[in-house]
């Protein structure tokens, strides 16, 4: 069986994690049966590689989308699949002509993956930060004709789609298609468990790994990282690790912890992954998923670095209902979903409470074993969708 994973995602470091997810999905797809096909951008061109390779050059002076999608159509109108499972950022005239192009070829189950649900928000948001008045008329006559696509191809989703997964707030539906709440899934087994820290005396580094900022709410973490600072001179100082960072968003940040004194206390690694990554991890004691959904309007979030966090056997923070975790699970603190600083007097005792005992990452590593690992997930998705299963 064939299955066509459609995403115009970009192939680059700042989309580490997305990639990630990416591949984790299709490694899932293959182990269940089918021969995929799933496609990227990269350096001007779109790549579809897989089972059925191909690539295609991308005209700078024309819209990226408009050509992507048209690249898509024809691509999947010349190409046989069972299944299309498409990952978009919002609903589109494109879309649907995709969708369309995909039954002609009969193509007998489709799926819609959101990753980021409810998402209109985040194109009305770029109207507050457009810096001119010029600038802000302009996107908001962009974002509304964006909207209205979105609102009216939606409408026409159903007579294509089977099923939707949406990642963010619980829905039932999505433009009247059943829709169930997607869990981010890992690799279990590429993911190195870190050794247990008992030392209670040793200061105590935080980890944030992550491309942009701004929703990740690790200003919060450095807020609080002041507050407490000020409030103990004595007991386990606290450090903060970054991993990543959108470059855009680096120089606030950076600032951020200048102004708050914390700039000996803050490490910037860049970018890292594999080896590099690992070793890591076992310099920290406490992983920071985001703080920030609030930020996109969000109350649930199912967080891909939670789970690698999870199955690396580090303790970690969160701040957003998560179908699997509950408040009293052992090895995760969740926070408040809003712009208060995190309180690390509640972190360290946290962090403390782990040190303590032994038997934590075991634990925390059956836990992922049992719950997070993408074969498993994504079988439940297309069994959900109705597709033929071998």
């Amino acid at each position: 069986m064939n299955l066509m994973y459609l995403t115009f995602q970009e192939d680059a470091p700042l989309y580490l994690g997305v990639k990630n997810k990416i591949e984790g999905q299709i490694s899932a797809f293959e182990k269940l049966g089918y021969r995929v096909t799933c496609s990227m951008w990269q350096g001007g061109r779109f790549r579809f590689f897989g089972a059925d390779s191909f690539e295609k050059p991308l005209d700078p002076a024309k819209r990226l989308m408009k050509q992507m999608a048209a690249i898509a159509n024809e691509y999947i109108g010349r190409h046989p699949f069972d299944v299309l499972y498409m990952r978009l950022d919002r609903i589109s005239s494109d879309v649907i002509r995709i969708c369309k192009t995909a039954r002609a070829n009969h193509v007998k189950t489709i799926v819609v993956e959101i990753p980021n649900y409810p998402y209109l928000g985040d194109y009305v948001r770029n109207i507050k930060y457009a810096k001119s008045l010029g600038t802000k008329a302009k996107t908001a006559a962009k974002v509304a004709v964006t909207v209205l696509d979105d609102r009216l191809s939606g409408r026409q989703l159903k007579k294509y789609v089977d099923a939707v997964v949406l990642y963010g707030n619980k829905a039932d539906s999505f433009f009247g298609v059943k829709a169930m709440n997607g869990d981010n899934g890992i690799n279990i087994d590429r993911i190195e468990p870190i050794p247990h820290c008992a030392d209670t005396a040793k200061d105590i580094a935080i980890l944030g790994v992550a491309g942009t900022l701004w929703w990740q709410g690790y200003d919060r973490i450095l807020q609080g990282m002041s507050i407490y600072k000020q409030k103990h001179s004595d007991g386990p100082a606290l450090k903060f690790v970054l991993v990543g960072g959108d470059k855009t968003e680096m120089p606030e940040f950076r600032a951020l912890v200048e102004k708050l004194g914390l700039s000996d206390d803050v490490t910037f690694c860049g970018f890292k992954k594999g080896k590099e990554l690992s070793d890591i991890y076992k310099t920290v004691d406490v992983g920071a998923s985001s703080r920030g959904c609030y930020r996109r309007g969000l109350t649930r979030c199912s967080s891909l670095k939670a789970r690698e966090y999870c199955a690396a056997a580090l303790p970690f923070l969160y701040a957003y209902d998560d179908a699997k975790l509950r408040d009293d699970t052992p090895f995760a603190l969740r926070l408040p979903n809003d712009e208060s600083p995190v309180d690390m007097d509640k972190v360290v005792e946290f962090v403390q409470r782990c040190r303590k005992d032994a038997s934590i990452a075991q634990k925390e590593r059956e836990f992922a074993e049992k719950n997070y690992d993408w074969k498993t997930i994504m079988k439940q998705v297309l069994e959900f969708a109705g597709a033929s299963m071998k």
